[in-house]
């Protein structure tokens, strides 16, 4: 059985847009169709948690400017080379940590990304790994203008007014880690159109195939 290690926000790390515990609870159920799950939202509990855990999910935020406790977050995050799933807002996360964004291979970049009001939000399959998807219409905040690495494939972007296309939900490998992102899940409202819950199941079995398969090689 896998086990998963959510850190959410609400306690060490937090906002005042998002509603981090009702998102995390959603996020966790879809999570419990893979495996155990532990929700914590203290860098303490995740610390004592993450060197046992197959599969790390972020879903926190610490506001418009660098946290106080950045520092300690990323040393805890250094060591963890599994699978890694980041949801919405935790794209801004450890802006003064060049680190994350490669580990992640992307992130908010303060003062060049953005989002129109959340609202009706239609979204675009780039990959043909999402093709199948029946539903890509929702209702969230349209990240806009973030960064992604070259190395990242781009599953899902969003286009804006002048047909610019924005990359929304990304995979990407970095010395032999995975990571996943997926922009889309500001609040419960967004969880109850399918598609943000379907992201991240898929993107959750993506991450732990590798783990599979070096199971079977050690077999």
């Amino acid at each position: 059985m896998n086990r998963v290690l959510l850190f959410s926000g609400g306690a060490d790390y937090a906002d005042p847009w998002h509603p981090f515990a009702e998102t995390s609870a959603i996020v966790a159920q879809v999570l419990r169709e893979e495996g155990d799950v532990t929700v914590v939202d203290t860098l303490d509990d995740l610390a004592a948690r993450i060197d046992a855990t197959d599969l790390l999910v972020i879903n926190a935020g610490g506001g418009t400017a660098p946290h106080p406790l950045d520092a300690r977050l990323a040393e805890i995050l250094t060591g963890y080379r599994g699978p890694l799933l980041v949801l919405h807002v935790a794209a801004t996360l450890l802006p003064e940590h060049t680190a994350w964004e490669a580990r992640l291979g992307g992130r908010w970049v303060r003062d060049v990304t953005f989002h129109p009001e959340r609202g009706p939000l239609r979204v675009r399959a780039v990959s043909a790994s999402v093709a199948d998807l029946a539903d890509l219409n929702t209702v969230d905040e349209a990240y806009t203008a973030l960064r992604v690495s070259p190395g990242a494939d781009v599953l899902l972007v969003h286009d804006d007014a002048d047909g610019v296309a924005h990359p929304l939900v990304w995979t990407h490998e970095n010395d032999g880690c995975r990571a996943a992102y997926s922009a889309l899940g500001h609040d419960a409202e967004a969880y109850a159109s399918p598609l943000a819950s379907e992201l991240v199941r898929r993107l959750t079995r993506w991450l732990l195939a590798r783990r599979v398969e070096n199971e079977r090689s050690y077999a």
